[in-house]
């Protein structure tokens, strides 16, 4: 079996080599020292990253900045990120988890706790592993266009555009563990986009007709 890749970012180095250590027979591990080394990596090797580790106190980027990077990035966003502090400020820990952090262990670092924290971990990200992509290509492509489709911009609006065009378009699924993603705009096909456009075009139409926000009774998916 493949072994799974596992990004840790922090800049204490006994803390990323003791992780390494753990870890060695289960996992590659790919070593970074702060958010900027971290998200470098990322989008050098798109879909490749099964699990992140991160520390939250580093110079240059901390892992609070690299975490809310991760969540608006479509590509990323799916990576279960398991947090590492030595700080117990309950404010602290309620940040990370509210910025996208699914688990967080505290320093000093056990070896038992953290090996097998970060293998229950592992199992997240395989839940995790099948992506629709087309709802990242559609989202792309109305925030992009939202301007020239003549809709009203409110949440509820793009939302039910949103909603009206994934049920009139293909789901386009991927393998995430494999690295198979290809929600960027741009590696789409000419016809593909064209598509895509022209169903979001034809949406728009409805929702500009009989906007939600100010129909309560409107049959238009909630």
């Amino acid at each position: 079996m493949e072994k799974k890749n596992l990004l840790v970012v922090d800049d204490d180095e006994l803390s990323r080599n003791l992780i390494s250590e753990l870890l060695k027979y289960e996992c590659e591990c790919i070593s970074a020292k702060n958010g900027v080394e971290g998200l470098s990596y990322l989008e050098q090797h798109p879909g490749q990253v099964d699990l992140i580790v991160t520390d939250l106190i580093m110079p240059v980027m901390d892992g609070f900045e690299m975490i809310k990077c991760i969540q608006t990035n479509a590509l990323n966003r799916n990576i279960p990120i398991l947090v590492i502090t030595a700080s117990d400020h309950q404010e602290d820990i309620k940040k990370a988890f509210s910025l996208g952090a699914d688990d967080i262990l505290m320093k000093p670092l056990q070896q038992d706790i953290v090996k097998r924290r970060i293998l229950n971990m592992f199992d997240i990200a395989d839940t995790r592993s099948i992506h629709n992509v087309m709802e990242d290509m559609v989202r792309i492509e109305i925030e992009e266009n939202i301007d020239s489709l003549g809709i009203c911009p409110c949440p509820v609006c793009r939302r039910d555009l949103m909603t009206l065009t994934l049920n009139n378009v293909s789901p386009k699924y991927v393998n995430t563990e494999k690295g198979a993603i290809i929600s960027k705009v741009g590696s789409m096909s000419r016809d593909e986009k064209i598509k895509i456009l022209a169903e979001i075009a034809h949406c728009a139409e409805m929702v500009r007709d009989r906007p939600r926000h100010c129909l309560p009774d409107s049959n238009i998916t909630k």
